[in-house]
């Protein structure tokens, strides 16, 4: 997206718009499967929040994470399936989708190596995510096996990884190994310095694929509807990000 888009984007008074925030790729939305909303009435009310705020379409990632979130494909389309015929039962139009945010350990090694089935945003890109302390040994290992399916590979939240925001080339190195880069709405607001620094840096290179709520409850959403009236947000849609090619 260019200035000029911007500049048409202006209201009758001469105020600049923001851009818009259609497809949110990262969101903790279904029901009692992770650390999202425990029920389903809880979830309808984070969804209607959002839809009030012109979002048209949530991807809804749930955690699949060893034996601390053992979800399984069937569990999260059978979750989709209740919480799609509740928002259409009560008239909310908001286009729900699914994927999972697989967390690198292990059992995700053996889901790959075994070929089993993933669930992958638009069926493309597969959303990862690391422990925020260390790099996992077999990182790299895990790309190439992601690629190997045909998959693109999606870091999710990179800012928040400490050996992440201590080295800036180890980022340079993944994007060239065909890593795609999730950030969270509002982490370039954050208290916490270098989660601020890398997001905004992220930002500015243009390394920024995605943005992500990453929301799991109504407070979460509250923070991340504040980032989207934010410079960096603006610019992060400037720099070409692929949220809207999702719709």
């Amino acid at each position: 997206m260019n200035f000029s888009f911007l500049q048409r984007n202006r209201s009758a008074t001469g105020i600049s718009r923001f851009p818009p925030f259609l497809v949110d790729t990262h969101a903790h939305i279904l029901p009692a499967l992770d650390n999202g909303p425990e029920t389903l009435d809880e979830s309808i009310s984070l969804l209607q929040e959002m839809s009030m705020y012109g979002i048209r379409k949530v991807i809804a990632t749930p955690h699949i994470m060893g034996d601390y979130y053992q979800n399984s494909v069937s569990d999260i389309l059978q979750a989709q399936k209740h919480l799609r015929a509740e928002l259409i039962r009560r008239c909310i139009s908001i286009e729900l989708e699914v994927a999972a945010e697989y967390y690198l350990d292990v059992s995700f090694l053996s889901t790959l190596e075994n070929n089993q089935t993933l669930l992958p945003i638009n069926d493309t890109y597969l959303l990862l995510e690391t422990s925020i302390v260390g790099m996992p040994s077999f990182l790299e290992e895990a790309i190439d096996l992601v690629q190997q399916r045909n998959l693109i590979p999606v870091l999710a939240h990179p800012e928040r990884y400490h050996y992440l925001q201590q080295d800036f080339e180890k980022v340079r190195s993944l994007s060239q190994k065909g890593v795609l880069f999730q950030v969270n709405l509002g982490s370039w607001q954050s208290t916490h310095q270098a989660t601020r620094t890398l997001a905004e840096r992220l930002v500015s290179e243009g390394l920024v694929s995605f943005v992500g709520s990453n929301v799991h409850n109504s407070r979460d959403w509250g923070h991340a509807r504040e980032a989207l009236r934010s410079k960096t947000f603006a610019q992060s849609v400037e720099k070409g990000l692929l949220n809207q090619h999702l719709l």
